[in-house]
């Protein structure tokens, strides 16, 4: 990426297996974004290696720095068009035996992605929400905590996959897969958890609330 690794640690206080990990392609919590456009980073290069036009090559921090007046996490106007929000929200689905739906509001919080991923997958950005996982059912696959982007759209053509499905007012991550029957079996990736069928006359009492598409890694 080309930037200095201390200058980032200095600059928004995380540990160098935090840098690394943006660095190989993670995404960035949008508040360390702000603290780096406050500073005079090249957001657009932080994020993708992609340099802003007319940017300074020369990463020194004290040579970049260029201030930013009044920004806030939920203002997206600072990001190049290159980039995006994802929004968090405020839900956990539980990748165990179940997490009740507290809140489904918006937090203040987001995470960015480069458009061409979104292009890439065809996905609309609209459609597309950031929640949190718990539980060990999805276990390696899937880590308790871990963020879980899930692409809301609705289903034309279901494919077999991990999705948040909606079971008595509780949120899983589960695979799904498609049997020649008509109905979808829940899969776990831990095998201490038993698979179950949800046969095709059934199907109406499976909700499925989006796919999961990114969780640290693309899916």
């Amino acid at each position: 990426m080309g930037l200095l690794q201390k200058d980032l640690l200095d600059a928004v206080g995380v540990n160098k297996g935090t840098i690394i990990r943006w660095e190989s392609g993670s995404s960035i919590p949008s508040d360390k974004l702000a603290e780096l456009v406050k500073l005079g980073f090249d957001i657009s290069y932080v994020v993708t290696g992609i340099r802003t036009e007319g940017a300074k090559k020369d990463t020194s921090i004290e040579e970049i720095r260029t201030p930013v007046q009044h920004l806030s996490i939920n203002e997206t106007n600072f990001l190049p068009p290159n980039l995006f929000y994802v929004p968090v929200v405020d839900v956990e689905a539980s990748a165990g035996h179940g997490a009740i739906v507290i809140s489904e509001e918006y937090t203040d919080k987001s995470m960015v992605f480069d458009c061409q991923w979104l292009s890439k997958r065809n996905l609309n950005k609209s459609n597309l929400v950031v929640i949190t996982a718990k539980g060990d059912s999805m276990h390696p696959t899937i880590i308790s905590g871990e963020s879980l982007v899930v692409d809301t759209s609705p289903l034309d053509n279901f494919v077999d996959g991990i999705y948040v499905i909606d079971l008595d007012s509780h949120l899983l991550v589960k695979r799904l897969q498609r049997q020649f029957t008509g109905g979808i079996k829940i899969l776990s990736d831990n095998p201490a958890y038993e698979a179950q069928l949800v046969p095709q006359e059934s199907l109406d009492q499976l909700h499925i609330v989006g796919r999961v598409v990114w969780m640290g890694k693309d899916l």
